[in-house]
């Protein structure tokens, strides 16, 4: 499982994670890439051949993936391409979220449905998914998930966080409340970190994953991690990206190939408890 956190402050929407993927009694990895952003394209009709390969409107939204990885997975590709061509057939066409939200739910729930016979509740994953909407000129949320019943499995998507606050997400869910009630201050990657270094949940570690809205686009940033003694002393201080360190990235890009991956990042500092 795993653990996400989708803040709302104002028009501040961000998605947190960490970056565990568990594999039951066989063990975990530590570089499962949770957040991403998806292109969002909108077609209008043609009117002449030199029309096809025009978008009336790009823009990327943010996904978050919680659950079962061939799931989740599996749903995110498939959102995807869904959601890099949208085609707008009229002038009454509602490009919303809930709209939109409503034709990605049809393929959560068509790829779920062939999962669950093979994998069981193994097979169910839970999406976020966020976007700007220009129905309401503002950032909006929406939840994918499943539901499970003593006969049945049932499937449904609903919006969240339509004012301020906190949603947390996966099995370290209720670990996160806890601390973020215990210390109301931190943010929500500092949670994740309490989190991760408690121990308490094993499927929940690894790296930081940080992504937000700046204004109608999501982006990813990477990680500065750094962390102090309890005399505000730093001791270490990481960069990476998803769960990837970094290191003398730049020095690197002065050699053949000459390549460098460019990122924004995001800084996170804690303390040491034990300190």
């Amino acid at each position: 499982m795993t653990l996400v956190i989708v803040k709302r402050d104002g028009e501040r929407v961000s998605f947190s994670a960490d970056s565990r993927i568990s594999f039951g009694d066989a063990g975990y990895m530590d570089k499962g890439i949770k957040l991403f952003a998806v292109p969002f394209r909108i077609k209008e009709p043609a009117s002449s051949k030199a029309d096809f390969d025009k978008w009336a409107y790009e823009t990327q939204f943010g996904l978050a993936v919680v659950g079962s990885s061939i799931n989740a997975y599996s749903v995110k590709d498939a959102i995807s391409e869904v959601l890099n061509n949208i085609t707008v057939m009229t002038n009454l066409s509602d490009l919303s979220i809930p709209s939109i939200g409503a034709l990605v739910f049809k393929v959560y729930k068509g790829v779920s449905e062939e999962l669950v016979p093979i994998l069981q509740k193994n097979g169910l994953s839970e999406i976020i998914l966020g976007g700007y909407c220009l129905h309401e000129k503002r950032v909006r949320i929406m939840r994918l998930f499943a539901t499970i019943n003593p006969d049945n499995i049932t499937y449904d998507f609903e919006e969240i966080l339509t004012e301020d606050g906190l949603l947390f997400f996966g099995s370290g869910s209720k670990l996160g409340e806890e601390v973020s009630e215990n210390e109301p201050g931190l943010t929500p990657l500092q949670i994740i970190k309490k989190v991760i270094l408690s121990e308490k949940d094993k499927a929940v570690g690894g790296a930081l994953q940080f992504g937000s809205f700046n204004n109608e686009i999501f982006k990813i940033s990477g990680i500065i991690e750094r962390q102090f003694d309890k005399e505000g002393k730093i001791l270490k201080e990481t960069k990476y990206r998803r769960g990837f360190i970094i290191q003398n990235d730049i020095q690197e890009a002065l050699k053949p190939p000459y390549l460098y991956i460019s990122y924004g990042y995001q800084r996170v500092d804690f303390t040491l408890d034990n300190e």
